[in-house]
């Protein structure tokens, strides 16, 4: 049933995107940030730190290198220097090659093929708290102009930020988990939370497909609560007919 469901929506999702129907998406304040913050470090002369986690491939991570593809492309754009640090597990080292693949696509698309440095995406190391010792001291080498932190983090994430704002960097920061994002919000001048990074790559390419499949999310969403409020209605009458619909 709930395939069905998915398969229905998706199909009204499409006639919707035929019609020519502009798919809305509401503001989300962090992601219009990212180009007033790589603006303010191609104006200061300063470069941009975009951190994408310590995970490899899993979804927090794979949301922040679509929100890195983004970064590197207006920064090659802009002429901006682009830095990354990554690390903090092993596994990071994949996701390492995958990020810099990204990026060189983006800067040849820009038509500056082979012009960002892979220095300047170092591997600081396997362990979050080392790659975090590796960042801060960058950090306050480099003083950034912007900073943005998206991707799966621990409690390392606030003290890498903190750093970044006391430098005097515009922040954009998320975090893998609410008590994260609290304190993440502290040090930031923007914080994305929840699913505002799983859909950032459908908001800042604008592509239909995304848009469609970020509609189509929507529109469960809503089937799925007002099926919640009508089973619970229907059960306190002594009908089960939405809950063996749904078993089925």
């Amino acid at each position: 049933m709930g395939l069905f469901m998915i398969a229905l929506m998706f199909t009204l999702t499409i006639f919707y995107m035929r019609g020519k129907q502009k798919t809305y998406i509401r503001r989300v304040a962090g992601l219009d940030a990212i180009d007033e913050a790589i603006g303010r470090s191609t104006e200061m002369g300063k470069p941009h730190f975009a951190l994408i986690g310590v995970g490899m491939f899993d979804h927090w991570t794979m949301a922040a290198l679509q929100i890195l593809a983004y970064q590197a492309r207006i920064c090659a754009e802009m002429n901006t220097r682009l830095v990354v640090p990554t690390g903090g597990s092993e596994g990071a080292m994949l996701t390492r090659e995958v990020a810099l693949d990204i990026v060189n696509n983006e800067y040849a698309m820009a038509g500056r093929a082979g012009e960002f440095d892979e220095n300047d995406m170092p591997f600081l190391s396997g362990v979050p708290w080392a790659l975090g010792a590796g960042t801060v001291a960058m950090i306050q080498e480099m003083s950034p102009g912007s900073f943005v932190l998206t991707g799966n983090f621990g409690s390392v994430a606030l003290h890498i930020t903190e750093q970044a704002s006391q430098q005097g960097a515009l922040t954009i920061s998320s975090g893998s988990y609410m008590g994260n994002v609290a304190a993440l919000s502290c040090a930031s001048n923007y914080t994305l939370i929840g699913e505002e990074v799983p859909a950032a790559s459908a908001y800042l390419s604008q592509d239909p497909v995304k848009l469609a499949s970020i509609r189509t999310q929507d529109i469960f969403k809503f089937v799925a609560i007002a099926a919640t409020v009508l089973g619970s209605v229907l059960v306190q009458f002594g009908s089960n007919f939405l809950v063996e619909l749904f078993m089925t």
